[in-house]
């Protein structure tokens, strides 16, 4: 079996990414120019400053300092006066306003902190009041060429999808029909890791379709997940647990269903289904996805926790519900269903009312409580938003430049190009971060391998529509980080940071999917 597969994968070694030779002077220039424009800067009273928490950019950032009590009656100018700890420099310059970008002077700030204060100055030159101030971090801009992956992506795959088989908490379900907690903690966010399971064997299957040992796996997963679904009559009936037992963070949340996690869940079933024609799994997905419809509140979204035993939303926060969209509009593209596409026009319309225009790209992550606008900003919906609008240029071509600006906006905050030199959640230092990274959100700020699997799909779709070098160069430069993580034994790590050790099934399923799309995209 194993000289099938390596025969299999070598057929597939001819990548698109080796078509077009790219000039990495001209992409670091041009890198270095496109860092210049502000990503959606805020303009008091009329577009939100989405970047108050923020903490690190790529991009010439725009702050708001317009604090009236803090203003001099009668203002000749504003001052800017950046201050660099990287070489010791202030960079000056003046405007009308005191929330105007960087841009004037982000070229000449070296990578590192900065110290930035905004002050109001008289009329008459000799009063000045301070306006505002900010510490952050200037990150380096993308400067190819990156380290060479170490092997192909074809070997890569291949020592991980043996790796993600041979797991001894993968082999028991053949043995117990359930997760074994003690072989892998992390099933204690059961939809989410059981779930990747499916996931898993199904990837497995495609190339050893003959060993049924991997679909027994999958199934053995699904049927778990259904038999522990919500009960009919409840209101959320037939989501899938998505918390089990108290480890991790699991038993803060035991009560709660996160409202975009039942949707992968049914993407499971359905991708089972396609494979073992069994009816019971599509049924299983599509009583998800009637859920979905009883449960969305008019404004076209849903919360994004809800109570499990009362119905009811356990915070005022919405959901970015891109995720649940894509789920639904499976139905009519695969099996020609479109009784669900009112409620998807409804979810892609509050999308585009709400954070798109706020920038409020709030983060839904089962281990992480709903936080307040701006308090955790993530790149997933995001980019999922721009892979939609990447993918649907047909309907309106102005889609490309609010694809763009997201992506832009995702670089600027959680891609790390180089070692940034901050400092993690936990006291950790960056300097033992392996990159080029994705980092995956402000509570989580490190770099995770699905992360940059994020990212990669979406530089990649990004240069697919627009043919532009540098969304590719990007891509690769990320792909080959992954790869340059694998461990000997075929393991991709989680955390591309010292210091941890949790391995997220899900995530290795993330990486290996995207090697094996890769592999076989010519």
């Amino acid at each position: 079996m194993k000289k099938i597969i390596i025969l299999f994968l070598c057929l597939q070694s001819v990548l698109v990414f080796s078509q077009v030779d790219a000039d990495y002077k001209l992409l670091s220039e041009q890198s270095k120019s496109e860092s210049l424009n502000p990503v959606r800067p805020g303009i008091p009273g009329k577009q939100d400053f989405w970047n108050e928490k923020s903490s690190m950019f790529i991009y010439a950032p725009a702050f708001n300092f317009n604090n009236s009590s803090w203003i001099i009656p009668e203002t000749k100018y504003y001052r800017y006066t950046a201050f660099s700890f990287k070489n010791y420099k202030e960079y000056i310059f003046t405007a009308n306003t005191p929330f105007e970008s960087l841009a004037q002077i982000w070229n000449r700030l070296s990578v590192g902190e900065v110290y930035l204060k905004v002050e109001a100055v008289s009329l008459n030159e000799q009063d000045f009041l301070l306006a505002g101030s900010r510490f952050f971090h200037k990150s380096a801009c993308f400067t190819p060429p990156y380290p060479a992956s170490k092997y192909s992506f074809e070997e890569a795959f291949q020592k991980g999808l043996k790796y993600q088989y041979d797991q001894p908490h993968i082999k028991k379900w053949l043995l117990t029909s359930k997760p074994d907690h003690n072989e892998h903690k992390l099933y204690c966010y059961s939809a989410l890791e059981v779930g990747s399971v499916i996931n898993a064997m199904l990837l497995y299957n495609k190339y050893f379709p003959e060993n049924d040992t991997s679909l027994v796996i999958a199934k053995k997963a699904a049927d778990y997940l259904i038999l522990n679904a919500e009960p009919k009559g409840n209101s959320l009936e037939y989501f899938p647990q998505v918390y089990e037992g108290n480890d991790l963070n699991a038993g803060n949340f035991v009560d709660e269903i996160i409202m975009t996690e039942p949707a992968s869940t049914g993407k499971s079933y359905l991708d089972l289904y396609d494979k073992t024609k069994e009816k019971k799994y599509f049924e299983a997905a599509q009583r998800i996805a009637n859920t979905y419809l009883k449960t969305q509140l008019p404004s076209g979204t849903w919360h994004i926790r809800i109570n499990k035993k009362t119905g009811k939303p356990v915070s005022d926060e919405f959901c970015i519900p891109i995720k649940i969209t894509d789920f639904l509009s499976l139905f009519d593209e695969r099996y020609k269903l479109n009784k669900y596409q009112s409620a998807i026009d409804s979810a892609i319309a509050w999308i585009w009312e709400n954070p798109v225009k706020t920038f409020n790209w709030i983060g839904q992550f089962e281990d992480v409580a709903a936080a307040k606008p701006y308090q955790n900003l993530t790149k997933y919906e995001a980019s999922w938003f721009a892979q939609y609008l990447l993918n649907n240029l047909d309907k309106d071509s102005s889609y490309i430049l609010t694809a763009k600006e997201l992506i832009a906006f995702c670089e600027d905050q959680f891609v790390v190009w180089e070692s940034p030199g901050i400092y993690d959640n936990w006291g950790n230092s960056s300097k033992r971060w392996h990159t080029p990274a994705v980092l995956e959100q402000y509570h989580c700020y490190v770099p995770i391998d699905a992360s940059a699997v994020q990212m990669i799909n979406t530089f990649y779709l990004a240069y697919k529509k627009t043919n532009e070098i540098i969304y590719r160069e990007k891509a690769i430069a990320l792909a080959n980080s992954l790869v340059n993580t694998q461990k000997e034994d075929g393991m991709i790590p989680t955390f591309w940071a010292a210091g941890f050790s949790e391995f997220w099934n899900n995530c290795m399923v993330s990486s290996l999917t995207m090697l094996d799309k890769f592999t076989n995209d010519k």
